[in-house]
Order: C-alpha cells, then sequence, then structure tokens
C-alpha cells in the first residue's frame, strides 16, 4: 500500500504542475482509493496463491510505473481537440491509448493477471518435479 500511496501522491503533483492544481486532490482522492482497494484484494490473492514478496513487490511496482507513466503521458501528448471534434483530424493509436479510460483500468488488471499466471506456472512446474 505505501508504493501505490507514493504512487497517488506523484500523480497528484503531476496534475497540479501540468494541468488544472484544484483537480490534484481528486486524482489523489481517485488513486489513493483505488489503491487501498487493488492492495486489499492483492493482498488476498498473494496469499491464496502463496506467491512471494519479491513477485508482490514486483506486480505492484508495475502497476505504479504504468500510473504514473500513464499520467505523466497523459498531460504531455499535445492534442489539438477542436480539430477532433471538428472531424478535421483523427487522433492517432499512441494518441488514442494515452487518452483511453481503458489504459488506466487495464494497468489495475495486469497484475492479478499475472499473479495468476505465476501461480499456474510454479504449479505445473511442482508438478513435474514429483
Amino acid at each position: 500500500m505505501g508504493l501505490l500511496f507514493i504512487t497517488a501522491i506523484l500523480c497528484a503533483q503531476l496534475q497540479k504542475l501540468y494541468s488544472e492544481a484544484h483537480l490534484a486532490i481528486l486524482v489523489f482522492a481517485l488513486i489513493g482509493v483505488l489503491g487501498l482497494l487493488f492492495s486489499t484484494l492483492f493482498a488476498w490473492l498473494q496469499v491464496e496463491t502463496r506467491n512471494s514478496y519479491y513477485s508482490t513487490l514486483l506486480f505492484v511496482s508495475f502497476l505504479s510505473l504504468s500510473l504514473l507513466l500513464n499520467t505523466y503521458l497523459y498531460h504531455m501528448v499535445s492534442i489539438d481537440w477542436a480539430a477532433v471534434s471538428d472531424s478535421g483530424i483523427q487522433l492517432s493509436l499512441y494518441q488514442r491509448v494515452v487518452t483511453s479510460d481503458l489504459t488506466f483500468w487495464v494497468a489495475f488488471a495486469f497484475p492479478f493477471i499475472f499473479s495468476i499466471v505465476n501461480f499456474s506456472v510454479r504449479s505445473k512446474v511442482a508438478k513435474m518435479k514429483k
């Protein structure tokens, strides 16, 4: 949870630095609450699958870096929204991925997927050794 708390602070600071300052507290609250919910569910999954602390740290670090990168790129990718809304231009694939809400939510899904795959591989290897 500590790493996600630091991520929430950094994402809020990026919001404050590159966009509307009054939305920084909202970004902090959103990522903080989602981080708490994620930490609770992910800790339960890690206990049930008996994954190591190293893999847990690796998966949560991946989530934190993904959230920070997504927040940074969201503010740094230049898009002429007036031209897009007038149908003058279309967003590139890169711009669509960076501005998509789905990108944010997929970042939370990846640690769960990787954890389950890691458990499955470890289980198969353990069965093959017997």
